[in-house]
């Protein structure tokens, strides 16, 4: 038992220790996923998106990101990452070995990107026996019979933990979820808004149209009165598109926004629960002392 979780931690070191050389994680994406990264895009650049990421584990196991996202908006592209993070976790990757949206995606910690994906490397070689694809990193060190199936998302047995990342962890935790209550209130006022300001510009555009329409009566008989009335009914179409509209396209938009916000703040608390996982093992492995950080 002690000796699997200090090859464990020795592992997690090795791997975290030897990623750091880009261009073999970049050739080893390309070499799985067939394509081809743009010498002048930067490795953030061909990332950012999560397609490339999402490409790459479904790679390793076919199907194991239903879809990809391909819209530029960027909430989407952000659960593309987290759909990677969550995929990662599926292939064996322990928890301290992952990174947040924000490290990719505002470009915050590309080093952890890179060493997310050295240390997936080396859990694919044990925890995916069939894949057959380029190897990259340290074979990741797992508990005896258990190694190619893993019993949960996290990797407990891998213990690289410390109180700061904790801290760290919890912090990100409160501002993402202050975030989140800030997105909810402007999501209502811009709902009310929509509610209150579409049928007042489409009153508008129905009394510009009836205006039009009285000042085209004398001269219908020529070209300018029949283009006049054109325009009438342009107005006409718009009042009613305007109508059929109530904000709803945007509504839908703020609704997905908030939706992928709740899911990154579930992201937040599963890793923090996680992270205590860790944290209760370790003060189980290691005696208290009047000095002890845990």
């Amino acid at each position: 038992m002690e000796d699997d979780e200090a090859a464990a931690v020795d592992w997690d070191v090795k791997s975290k220790r030897s990623a750091n050389n880009a261009a073999d994680v970049v050739r080893w994406i390309e070499a799985i996923v067939g394509s081809q990264k743009d010498e002048d895009v930067t490795v953030g650049e061909w990332l950012k998106s999560g397609v490339v990421l999402c490409n790459l584990v479904n790679a390793i196991r076919p199907g194991l990101i239903r879809t990809v996202n391909q819209q530029t908006v960027p909430f989407k592209q952000m659960e593309n990452i987290t759909k990677f993070l969550n995929a990662a976790r599926e292939l064996g990757l322990p928890e301290s070995s992952m990174f947040d949206t924000p490290d990719l995606y505002e470009e915050k910690n590309l080093d952890s990107v890179i060493t997310c994906i050295y240390a997936l490397g080396g859990a694919v070689q044990t925890m995916c026996p069939d894949f057959g694809g380029p190897k990259l990193g340290i074979p990741l060190i797992a508990k005896g019979k258990d190694a190619a199936k893993p019993k949960s998302k996290t990797a407990p047995h891998l213990l690289h933990l410390d109180p700061e990342q904790v801290a760290s962890m919890r912090a990100e935790f409160e501002i993402l979820k202050e975030g989140h209550g800030r997105l909810e209130e402007e999501n209502a006022l811009l709902r009310k808004k929509c509610e209150v300001d579409i049928p007042h510009w489409a009153s508008q555009v129905r009394q510009c149209g009836l205006d039009l329409e009285e000042a085209a009566r004398p001269i219908v008989s020529v070209p300018l009165g029949q283009r006049l009335l054109d325009l009438v009914q342009v107005l006409q179409d718009t009042e009613e598109g305007l109508r059929g509209l109530r904000g709803a396209p945007l509504r839908e938009e703020l609704e997905e926004l908030r939706r992928a916000f709740a899911r990154h703040l579930e992201e937040g608390e599963q890793r923090e629960a996680a992270l205590q996982q860790e944290l209760e093992m370790l003060r189980k492995m290691v005696p208290e002392s009047p000095n002890s950080v845990l």
